[in-house]
């Protein structure tokens, strides 16, 4: 009886996740339009490009970049500091960097009533580290590769886990200086490090993904990530 339930229950779960990516790949581009002319942004077509590219991914946070786009729309700033906020998200997208942390914190940036040049500054910080980690990961031989495409090697990683890595590494990096820290301090950003991904360890971040990177970092990589993110 227990394993009925446990099996009702995980297939229950899988459906609403799968319902879930359907109705985020349902949105269709022409969704993005209206808020982006309403905001609205210099060049409007440079977005749609943008966005057309990320709806492509299983990954993409479709519905939560169209909320921000809505949020923005009604936000009592001008029109300038709003696109600000939107130029390292659209960078992201086109650089091929996943999107979810900086949404997020776009969207703790508006909550918390933050100037928008000051949210702009953090996500320009996450941008850059969002790419600095990626370059990392890849110094140290892990890569992604597309879901379902044949794992020539054990740190060749699907890309919505490899997505995962590269946004908690780069989360705690910035946790770190937004709170103060020094970009020199390596060994302080690898126990933050390693600290987020055991805890995510067989939440969102497989065990075998946890370990790989941090078998491979080491706190000066984190250090060089860092500097490179104040510069």
């Amino acid at each position: 009886m227990r394993r009925r339930v446990v099996a009702s229950l995980g297939l229950s779960l899988a459906t609403l996740l799968i319902i879930g990516l359907v109705g985020m790949a349902q949105i269709p581009l022409a969704e993005f339009e209206g808020p982006l002319h309403e905001i609205p942004v210099a060049n409007p077509d440079r977005y749609l490009r943008a966005i057309d590219i990320g709806l492509g991914q299983p990954d993409f946070p479709a519905e939560e970049l169209l909320r921000l786009l809505e949020r923005l729309v009604t936000h009592a700033a001008p029109s300038p500091e709003k696109e600000a906020v939107l130029l390292p998200i659209v960078a992201a997208l086109e650089e091929g960097l996943p999107i979810e942390g900086l949404v997020n914190k776009a969207f703790e940036g508006l909550a918390r009533r933050i100037p928008l040049p000051d949210v702009e500054h953090g996500l320009h910080q996450r941008f850059v580290l969002l790419g600095e980690v990626r370059d990392l990961l890849y110094s140290k031989g892990i890569f992604s590769v597309a879901p379902g495409a044949p794992q020539s090697s054990p740190s060749a990683i699907p890309t919505p886990r490899f997505n995962q890595l590269l946004i908690n590494i780069a989360d705690a990096i910035g946790d770190h200086l937004e709170g103060g820290g020094s970009p020199f301090d390596g060994h302080v950003l690898f126990q933050m490090v390693r600290e987020r991904l055991i805890m995510l360890e067989g939440v969102t971040l497989p065990p075998e993904d946890v370990e790989l990177v941090l078998e491979r970092l080491e706190p000066s990589d984190l250090t060089d990530a860092a500097l490179a993110a104040v510069s």
